[in-house]
């Protein structure tokens, strides 16, 4: 959807670069490391060959196992799962233990990038490093900041990236894992643990640019990025919502990430960003760059391990798709498919058909239809409500009426197997749509600027209006600034003497209206 600005900002600028210059996945190296665990020692505790429990205060040798490796279907595993033996981990605390398994020592290079991929079972976390080898300190990074969630009888394939933190000739890759406990199926199925096999380490050279649309479009069926399990050197789009984690209050914010989209983009171009650092310090319409490492988190892509991040510019102007678009936007149906991961959307008049906030269903979950007739998962969790949520994970942000048409404006976020809006704070979700409807939300294209402000705003239009009125009201929808009404393309509001907090400034240009949220 392109910005209604006629001239480009600079940040626009940039991300429409990063767009054209983007390139395919890296091609992966000849493997350093391909382990198949076949070969165990014959010790009272045995260990597989060329690797090692190290270092001494890592996951004790009772509980690296050797086990059989059993398919539990004809599928054919590509690649291959081969061999008759794996390799069972158990670490039941509920943080990794640095080095809780590591291979034999090699040589690696500072800053170079390896992609490790495996296979794996059973239940519990799993990540993995690379160290310098030492066998009291490790160091390194996680190839995922989350780790990767296993929990199933079947083997599934996972890949992570790691980058090396030193040169070394010592360096070793370890596999990491925690919350380990026991998975259970029908069948008298029986797993403790995390069954791990085919472990392949492959050096790549990252890809300088990929843009966002770059680093999401696939044609795979599991909607996974081709670009997953490695790090991209720089990528970067327009901020449009930031994410609280569980523990958010409103006197006491904590963030987890943030969503970014690039600026004109109508499909692909967005992505969530697991970067809890900056994301304290954004707000919608910054414009940044960084590197990051590509990853699936139950299959909703996310970028992470964030590296040079620079926030270029803020108060840049980006749009949500809608459902009042003619031949075009997206509705309840649409937005339920791959494609439309991440992107900020808008619905108009949309019914909300089921709701649940029982400690049971504790997200605040429920189905909402607008016109196109088919629902779709809506999340009103807490986390991603505040400053009016709570930090309780029973009592969800928001309870709406069943049977009620509401304008929801929020982030498609891929969990619980299921596309789902995430509205980012209490302006996103409006009753009553007739008064304030989507179709007239943001329909005004104004830039308001600076965002957090002072005392003084700024507004820009990207055509001059004949008839501006602005006002501002809190959260509780009291009114502290009267409406002025003023002409033209550049309006200037100062002496706001307001207390800190975040308010809501509605623009009315020759009739079109819209409604920004700003925080003192």
């Amino acid at each position: 959807m392109k910005s209604k600005l006629l001239k480009l900002t600079a940040a626009a600028l940039m991300v429409f670069t990063i767009k054209v210059q983007a390139q395919a996945p890296a091609t992966l190296g000849t493997a350093i490391i391909n382990e198949e665990f076949e070969n165990w020692s014959t010790a009272a505790t045995p260990v597989p060959n060329n690797w090692e429990v190290s270092p001494a205060n890592s996951i004790a040798a009772a509980n690296v196992q050797k086990t059989a490796t059993v398919l539990t279907s004809t599928a054919v595993i590509n690649p291959v799962l081969t061999g008759t033996n794996s390799c069972k981990l158990i670490n039941t605390a509920t943080s990794y233990t640095p080095g809780v398994f590591a291979g034999a020592t090699m040589s690696v290079t500072a800053g170079a990038c390896y992609q490790v991929s495996y296979y794996a079972r059973g239940k519990g976390t799993i990540s993995v490093q690379v160290t310098n080898g030492s066998a009291a300190t490790t160091t390194g990074t996680y190839g995922s900041a989350n780790g990767q969630s296993v929990s199933g009888k079947a083997w599934h394939r996972f890949t992570q990236t790691v980058t090396a933190p030193t040169t070394t000739t010592n360096a070793q890759f370890c596999i990491n894992v925690k919350s380990t406990s026991t998975y259970t199926a029908a069948g008298g199925i029986s797993i403790t643990g995390i069954d791990v096999d085919s472990f392949v380490v492959q050096p790549y050279t990252p890809v300088a640019f990929a843009s966002l649309d770059t680093i999401q479009y696939t044609t795979s069926a599991s909607g996974n990025s081709p670009f997953y399990g490695q790090f991209v050197t720089k990528t970067g789009g327009i901020v449009t919502g930031i994410v609280l984690s569980s523990a958010s209050t409103a006197s006491a914010p904590a963030y987890s990430g943030f969503y970014l989209q690039r600026t004109g983009a109508t499909a692909w171009g967005a992505a969530y960003v697991f970067d809890a650092t900056d994301a304290a310090n954004l707000a919608p319409g910054d414009s940044v760059t960084f590197g990051c490492a590509v990853d699936e988190y139950f299959n909703m892509t996310e970028l992470e391990g964030v590296t040079n991040f620079v926030k270029v510019s803020s108060g840049n102007p980006y749009k949500a798709l809608n459902n009042t678009t003619a031949g075009g936007g997206v509705n309840t149906q649409t937005l339920q498919q791959e494609n439309y991961e991440g992107f900020l959307v808008s619905l108009s008049n949309a019914v909300v058909g089921s709701y649940t906030a029982t400690a049971a269903h504790e997200y605040g979950q429920g189905s909402i239809t607008d016109a196109s007739g088919v629902a779709c998962t809506y999340d009103f969790k807490s986390g991603f409500y505040a400053p009016h949520g709570t930090s309780s994970t029973t009592n969800a942000g928001y309870a709406p009426t069943i049977g009620t048409a509401y304008c929801v404006t929020g982030n498609i976020n891929y969990e619980f197997s299921a596309f789902n809006i995430i509205p980012r704070d209490s302006a996103d979700i409006v009753g009553n749509c007739t008064v304030l409807g989507i179709e007239k939300h943001n329909s005004v294209g104004a830039n308001v600027y600076p965002n957090p402000m002072a005392n003084e705003l700024n507004i820009q239009l990207p055509v001059a209006a004949a008839k501006v009125s602005v006002s501002i009201t809190d959260m509780m929808g009291r009114e502290v600034v009267a409406p002025v009404t003023t002409s033209g393309a550049n309006i200037n509001i100062n002496n706001l003497n307001l207390n800190a907090g975040t308010y809501f400034v509605k623009i009315t240009a020759d009739g079109n209206t819209q409604i920004t949220k700003v925080i003192k």
